[in-house]
């Protein structure tokens, strides 16, 4: 009795330490995704069409804004590998590449963007929807670098435990963006020379507010009381393990987002080749659940940061007791979204779009989505934790099997072959998201019970 005491009392001190560190980073997440939603809500009642351009140029610009955060993950790891095993030295470097890595891939997202995004969307979908696309996307482009900078000072944050002060420079930058929209969407506010209303304005105002939020994020990381004893801007002795090890895991999630954000834009291209109205309908089910996902993507960075310690003070037992109590916590909440939806789906459609033609697909759709809400919170946090212990290859190797060879041939398949619309696209979607949830979990599972066997033997 006692001992099972113990334990609840061990499980309930783990769920307390993910909600403290995990709160503020689902806060700083959604803060990122509301410049999405806000988007979508402001161009979604000001014109289907200019909502179909806006989704269009968000599509390939979005491979890029998720790949990203996972080849920059090495960052927010090994700062927590590091603060666990009590090796304070090793952070200046790892801060200094992250930086450097951040500043590369910025400039190369914009370059590809701007020189092979036009082309890509004119080869996808009808004409007159890439001329429409083709403007937002190149603006888009311009905020890449500032996008990336500004999700490697958080994420080097976060690997300090420091989850607060990125919630609090993103919602700032929402109110910036919101400013702006409601400014520059309707054509209140026009700028001269540039046709700056609707899906333009919407991007705009983005890259405005990306621009504030990395500012922010910058000074913020380097005035930081004590940050002097990681020597963040000094030179420091070679660490090619540290490198090596940062490098990995940045490439391992790089990897996998890449193959999971790159399917979900293919989807929305099978959509551009239905029609405008689908495109539409699947830019709200897209951009709803990228909202909800923030959580279990924060409830991911919490976990990442309790295992990363966990691995780092080789602490096995607290290793499996933080992934399963992440797990738990992750599927909870998705399981909550689900309840949320059944009941109200006709307010959230109606909240996105005024069109009553378009609402009642709207409407369907998200019914349909709860299909893979649950399995795809769990996937994702899963994932985090696996590369938290420092097992790099296996994720990225399954989720290309589940997004890769089952998602984008199946919605093929559904919405195109056999005329079944988004509705297909969401089935493909359902399927691909329990095929990575279960082959993760039983990943997961089998490192827990050898490590804990050694662990004993010891």
């Amino acid at each position: 009795m006692t001992v099972a005491l113990e334990n609840i009392k061990t499980y309930k001190s783990a769920f307390a330490e993910l909600f403290h560190l995990s709160w503020p980073v689902v806060g700083s997440r959604l803060g990122f995704m509301l410049m999405g939603l806000m988007d979508t809500l402001v161009v979604g009642h000001y014109s289907a069409a200019e909502l179909g351009y806006h989704s269009l140029a968000w599509a390939p610009t979005s491979i890029f804004l998720v790949t990203s955060i996972g080849l920059l993950v090495g960052i927010q790891v090994k700062t927590a590998h590091f603060v666990g095993g009590d090796e304070p030295h090793r952070i200046g470097p790892v801060f200094r590449r992250g930086m450097i890595y951040a500043v590369v891939l910025g400039i190369v997202a914009a370059v590809v963007l701007f020189l092979a995004g036009p082309g890509l969307l004119h080869l996808a979908v009808k004409p007159e929807m890439a001329d429409g696309a083709s403007g937002p996307l190149l603006v888009f482009a311009l905020s890449m670098p500032f996008y990336m900078i500004a999700v490697a000072g958080s994420e080097f944050l976060e690997g300090l435990g420091r989850t607060r002060p990125g919630l609090v420079f993103t919602w700032a930058g929402n109110i910036i963006n919101g400013a702006l929209l409601f400014l520059l969407v309707p054509g209140i506010v026009t700028i001269p020379g540039i046709d700056s209303d609707g899906a333009m304005g919407a991007a705009i105002s983005t890259l405005v507010a990306r621009g504030g939020v990395m500012v922010a994020i910058l000074i913020y990381v380097l005035t930081l009381p004590g940050i002097a004893k990681y020597g963040l801007l000094k030179t420091h002795a070679p660490d090619p393990q540290g490198a090596r090890e940062q490098r990995q895991i940045g490439y391992a999630a790089g990897a996998s987002y890449f193959i999971e954000v790159a399917a979900f834009a293919g989807m929305t291209l099978y959509a551009g080749r239905i029609s405008e109205d689908a495109v539409a309908v699947w830019a709200i089910v897209l951009n709803f659940a990228s909202i909800v996902f923030m959580v279990p993507m924060g409830l991911a960075i919490g976990c990442s940061v309790l295992v990363g310690r966990a691995y780092g003070a080789g602490d096995m037992p607290g290793l499996a007791r933080m992934g399963r109590v992440s797990f738990t916590a992750a599927a909870a909440f998705m399981m909550s979204v689900c309840i949320v939806v059944l009941i109200g789906s006709q307010w959230i459609a109606a909240g996105y779009t005024s069109d009553e033609t378009l609402r009642a697909g709207v409407q369907a759709a998200l019914l349909l989505s709860c299909l893979f809400f649950v399995p795809d919170g769990v996937q994702v946090v899963t994932a985090q934790a696996l590369r938290a212990r420092q097992d790099v290859v296996i994720a990225p190797v399954l989720h290309y099997i589940a997004y890769g060879l089952v998602m984008l041939p199946m919605g093929y398949v559904l919405a195109l072959h056999f005329a079944h619309g988004v509705p297909g696209l969401i089935y493909a979607a359902a399927l691909a998201s329990w095929v990575s949830a279960i082959l993760l979990q039983a990943r997961f599972m089998w490192l827990d019970r050898k490590a804990l066997s050694t662990f004993r033997k010891v």
